[in-house]
């Protein structure tokens, strides 16, 4: 009996032990043995890694050294570059020594021409020198770059040519040319700038005569009348007349003109007074037209509107499919800016005279931009009379420092100032409105401008 009960319990736990087992296993699934370890990377693999990574580094040390020609021809480039400029600088100054030699005295003329000489052997002693940057670079043996100076104080031409010739910026001053804050006067044998600039408002047209001109005629359309005509041919005998006294038989004549109809004519008749070796040029300049009030104007909707305008401000209001003044003095200062650059530029010669042939608006807006007018300063001025020249001059050498004291800051605008006949056309403009200069404005312009 206790053998049998031995015996049961033995094969009790046989069975616990095979259920357990099977249980372990998922149902339907064979038992699988374990993975074995992976096996490590075979040899020609880490050969072609090697081999991939050393034609990599051949790949970027080519490419640093197609990197390193491309730098050095840069380099070459801006070398070269340089010496066309220091070339085109050799021009400009030899170019300046011959038109001071002309105009020297003949007890100084040999002294002149000397310096002219000299200035010319100094160019080429220059150009035998533009050849040195080429050898060293096409030897490879280029010194560290540096920071080259615009101030070139060891330069032989300028040291060669006469101070009056020289880059004055070496010497403390500056070429009215440049816009510079350096704070020098301009030298007055140093100068190219025009003479004066003149603003011419047009001959009488129909439009001024009759108002409903303006109803079946476009504004770019209206002609003058038989008495603008003349005051066409007035106006230019008169700047003839003025031009001769002032400068001889030296002076020339460059005429900007606004595109309208009127404009054109009163230029037509303005150049009458003048041969072609007096004048320079005409150029026509869209942005010198009138203020744009609208398409075809009806006149009774017009005096309305200018009511309105009245009301809400005569600078900022804009008619409706026109301009506004605020519109106009946008484009202008578009305009002034690329005149300023071409007087720098030295386009214009020192016996020069710009006249500008435009309209009412336009002409007192231009002298806002150009001396700086506030708004109230503006709405206090008001059109010309048709034909009537505005003159402004160039500022004597004697009034661009201030007595005692340092030397002004001067602004190519800063170098003209408004006639004093000029400013009597002008209902509403006072003495200092004509100039932007505060040394030449007064003591207290600076103190009402800051009080706006």
């Amino acid at each position: 009996m206790a053998r049998g009960r031995a015996r049961l319990s033995g094969d009790r736990e046989a069975v616990r032990s095979s259920s357990s087992s099977s249980s372990s296993q998922a149902p339907g699934v064979p038992h699988a043995s374990a993975e074995p370890p992976p096996a490590p990377p075979d040899s020609s693999l880490r050969q072609e890694v090697r081999q991939l990574r050393a034609e990599l580094a051949a790949a970027l040390q080519r490419q640093d050294a197609v990197l390193g020609l491309l730098e050095q021809k840069q380099e070459q480039q801006q070398d070269a570059m340089h010496l066309l400029k220091q070339q085109s600088e050799t021009i400009r100054l030899l170019q300046h020594g011959l038109l001071h030699a002309q105009q020297q005295q003949p007890s100084e003329r040999p002294s002149a021409a000397s310096a002219a000489a000299a200035a010319a052997a100094a160019a080429t002693s220059l150009l035998d020198a533009s050849e040195a940057p080429q050898v060293a670079a096409s030897a490879h043996q280029r010194a560290p770059r540096r920071h080259r100076s615009t101030t070139r104080r060891g330069d032989p031409l300028a040291s060669a040519l006469k101070p009056s010739i020289a880059d004055r910026r070496t010497l403390g001053s500056y070429d009215a040319r440049y816009h510079s804050t350096n704070g020098a006067a301009t030298p007055s044998d140093h100068r190219i700038l025009p003479r004066r600039i003149v603003l011419v408002r047009h001959a009488q047209s129909k439009g001024n005569v009759d108002p409903f001109q303006y109803e079946h005629t476009p504004d770019p359309s209206v002609p003058l009348t038989a008495t603008g005509w003349q005051q066409a041919l007035d106006v230019g005998e008169k700047l003839r007349g003025m031009l001769e006294e002032a400068d001889g038989s030296q002076f020339r004549l460059f005429v900007y003109t606004s595109p309208y109809l009127r404009c054109k004519q009163t230029t037509e008749g303005l150049v009458r007074a003048f041969s072609e070796e007096q004048l320079l040029g005409v150029q026509e300049e869209v942005q010198l037209r009138e203020q744009d009030f609208g398409n075809f104007q009806d006149a009774a909707g017009k005096d309305r509107e200018k009511l309105e305008r009245l009301r809400f401000g005569r600078f900022f209001y804009r008619f409706p499919h026109g301009e506004s003044g605020a519109d106009v003095y946008d484009r202008m200062t578009i305009f002034e800016d690329h005149l300023v650059r071409d007087i720098n530029a030295g386009r214009f010669g020192p016996h020069s005279t710009l006249v500008l042939v435009t309209h009412g608006l336009a002409a007192r807006i231009f002298l806002q931009r150009w001396f700086h007018w506030t708004v109230d300063e503006f709405l206090a001025v008001y059109n010309p009379p048709n034909a009537q020249a505005i003159i402004l001059e160039r500022v004597p050498s004697d009034t661009e420092s201030r007595a005692g004291g340092p030397t002004a800051w001067i602004h190519t605008k800063a170098l003209y100032r408004m006639h004093a006949d000029s400013r009597a056309l002008l209902e509403g403009c006072t003495d200092e409105m004509c100039s932007t200069s505060w040394l030449l404005r007064g003591p207290d312009a600076a103190r009402k401008f800051s009080s706006h």
